[in-house]
């Protein structure tokens, strides 16, 4: 690892004064170790895990895009491929395995399981016995098509917030999502008599954004979209329609313009819902000028709805 070489290099009173147990500990292939020394327990646990992001990071990566269509039922996939370096990581599930602290210096040996998501979550089951009933809407994503070809049934799986992270739930096992596994979780998805469809599918800076609905019985059409994070907004609610209509409409003073204030590239999803009644949509907020405020990280709720109505799901890429 480049830290180990940096501590050894420039710092060979540390190195040498390390315990015993220092850069020597073994695990499967799938893990990885990262060391830490530091003056304080926060400051050692800090530089383990900045051991473990530099030895992830280090190596030129292959990086696939999937996007997954469901038209009729039927599950198509898009795969883009990208080589680039991954300098900023976001890791969970790290644990701290070895903690000691020696003439005012602490040392800190921490773990992390690089595994693929997948393969991480099917070591945490050991009862699934039989298919389960999933909720419609995650079934036709790619991570849980994944999850389904590793662990070989069909789960009912819950998409959770806990700890400020979005995790998959099946009964008592609970791992969280990084923001590449949370992505493949937007769907473009298509409904029997319902379809959602923005004017294109990758957006820039000041482009203008409308929707073309489609449908085939007269009822109440709701339009919501969640952001890369999983805050839920609601940009139309209960509209009355007996034909197919594009939305914002050519005459409207509304105007959707796309901003991205995150300097990278985000994905985010457009829900249109189809009811023969006027729906109650109380738990989610109404989109206003600024960015939905951290009330909103609500994509679970959305997720639970989607199984009892009509819907259409877009993904578009903002770059």
């Amino acid at each position: 690892m480049r830290m180990k070489l940096l501590l050894i290099l420039c710092s060979p009173i540390l190195a040498f004064a390390s315990p015993a147990w220092m850069f020597k500990i073994k695990y499967q292939e799938s893990i990885v170790i990262g060391y830490g020394i530091g003056f304080s327990l926060e400051e050692a646990k800090k530089n383990a895990l900045s051991d473990i992001i530099d030895s992830i990071s280090v190596d030129v990566k292959s990086v696939s895009n999937i996007t997954t269509h469901v038209i009729n039922g039927k599950v198509k996939k898009r795969v883009s491929t990208n080589i680039a370096t991954n300098s900023q990581l976001h890791l969970s599930g790290v644990k701290y395995i070895k903690i000691t602290e020696e003439k005012g210096r602490w040392y800190v040996a921490a773990k992390y399981d690089n595994a693929p998501f997948a393969v991480r979550f099917s070591k945490l089951i050991h009862n699934a016995k039989q298919n389960e009933h999933q909720n419609s809407y995650l079934k036709s994503t790619s991570l849980i098509h994944t999850l389904n070809n590793e662990i070989k049934y069909t789960l009912n799986y819950e998409i959770i917030r806990k700890d400020n992270l979005w995790n998959v739930k099946y009964k008592n096992s609970i791992l969280p999502l990084n923001q590449e596994n949370f992505y493949q979780l937007f769907s473009t998805q298509k409904g029997h008599n319902l379809n959602i469809r923005a004017n294109k599918e990758v957006y820039k800076e000041n482009d203008e954004m409308y929707f073309n609905i489609q449908h085939k019985t007269a009822g109440f059409i709701s339009i919501l979209y969640v952001e890369h994070n999983g805050k839920v907004g609601v940009l139309l609610q209960n509209y009355s329609s007996r034909k197919n209509f594009r939305y914002p409409n050519k005459t409207s003073s509304d105007i959707f313009k796309i901003s991205n204030p995150y300097g990278h590239t985000i994905y985010e999803l457009y829900v249109a819902i189809y009811t023969p009644q006027k729906i109650d949509l109380h738990e989610f907020e109404n989109i206003s000028d600024t960015q939905l405020d951290e009330s909103n990280y609500n994509f679970h709720k959305l997720v639970k709805l989607l199984n009892t109505h009509t819907y259409s799901t877009y993904t578009v890429k903002i770059q």
